[in-house]
């Protein structure tokens, strides 16, 4: 027969004298619920880029040059960007297909910035700011245009 002192219930963690079971120990989680900033984590796969502060400055840099990218094929996939005469279907097949990869290029950015590193989360926010400048930006659109 069980004794009351042996049963242990689920909820009771803090009396740790009586229990027969053996228990896992507490794992650190790398999900943070709010930024941090440090070069100790996780991005888009597991162990990269780990604990390496090189490693870490490559992943910066994917992720900036994946959401700049993502501003790219944004323009890329623009109606102005594609030939006048190009049969209606080839418009429809190219568009789709570039709204395709930089759907694709987009959901790897939100993925990164689930890391919750924050400086991942400037990399794509950087990233994207100056391939919007670059790319869509009024500004570089009449760059060399004359008017009056």
């Amino acid at each position: 027969m069980l004794s009351s002192k042996n049963v242990v219930a689920a909820w009771n963690t803090t009396n740790t004298t009586t229990q027969t079971q053996t228990q896992t120990p507490h794992r650190p989680s790398l999900l943070h619920p709010t930024f941090y900033w440090g070069y100790n984590c996780q991005v888009l796969f597991s162990g990269w880029p780990g604990s390496d502060r090189g490693m870490y400055a490559l992943a910066l840099i994917f992720v900036f040059f994946l959401a700049f990218f993502a501003e790219w094929l944004t323009r890329c996939s623009d109606a102005d960007s594609i030939k006048p005469g190009a049969d209606k279907l080839a418009k429809v097949a190219f568009r789709t297909a570039m709204f395709a990869v930089k759907s694709g290029f987009s959901y790897l950015v939100i993925l990164a910035v689930v890391s919750f590193n924050g400086g991942v989360f400037l990399a794509a926010i950087f990233g994207h700011a100056l391939g919007f400048a670059v790319f869509r930006g009024r500004a570089f659109r009449n760059v060399g245009r004359v008017d009056g």
